[in-house]
């Protein structure tokens, strides 16, 4: 009788890992490993780590960290995609996702050297030149790259300019208006807010 309940035991076992064995198989074709996990949903977007750890470095070299707070800690990136995904129609949402997926290879077709190897001054030096240099170079510097390029510039500006940060510490911005004075010493070492 010990005999039989083992082999009953066994067959119960085998019969177990073989379901077990036989779902693996089944969901495996749905297991799709080779593309990159989403890590931001948006309305229209889907960005992936990659993509935002590279517009965190873009960002980060248009306004870097100085003496006054940098684009990355006042999280102008986000700033950035939402404006991409509310603000830009179709067609050039669809032209920034193909110049950001090609950045890199763009960026070092143009540089000869990858964006991850300079540092933030070359980068930003760089950058620069490829916005002055569109009109002469529209052959070698795909269209894609530059409206990507500048995309990104605009809004990173706008949101770094916007924050509450900036409008608060560095140039407080007058919710009322002030008495209006004719004549007003100017103060050299006062900031004021060019935006207001």
């Amino acid at each position: 009788m010990a005999e039989k309940r083992t082999g009953e035991m066994d067959r119960r076992k085998a019969l177990r890992n073989l379901g077990i064995l036989t779902s693996g198989i089944v969901l495996l074709p749905s297991c799709d490993f080779s593309k990159e996990k989403v890590s931001l949903v948006l309305n229209k977007l889907s960005i992936t780590t990659s993509q935002e750890e590279l517009m965190k470095e873009l960002v980060a070299t248009i306004l870097p960290e100085g003496e006054i707070s940098g684009a990355v800690s006042l999280m102008v990136q986000d700033f950035v995609w939402i404006m991409v995904d509310d603000c830009l129609d179709p067609a050039l949402q669809e032209s920034y996702l193909t110049g950001l997926s090609n950045f890199k290879k763009d960026f070092k077709n143009v540089e000869g050297k990858s964006f991850d190897s300079l540092d933030m001054d070359k980068r930003a030096k760089v950058l620069g030149l490829i916005e002055a240099s569109k009109e002469n170079a529209a052959e070698k510097i795909n269209e894609d790259f530059l409206s990507f390029i500048e995309i990104t510039k605009e809004f990173a500006i706008l949101g770094y300019m916007q924050s509450e940060y900036m409008m608060t510490e560095i140039m407080p911005y007058p919710l009322i208006p002030g008495t209006y004075g004719t004549c007003e010493t100017i103060d050299p070492n006062k900031r004021i807010n060019i935006n207001a």
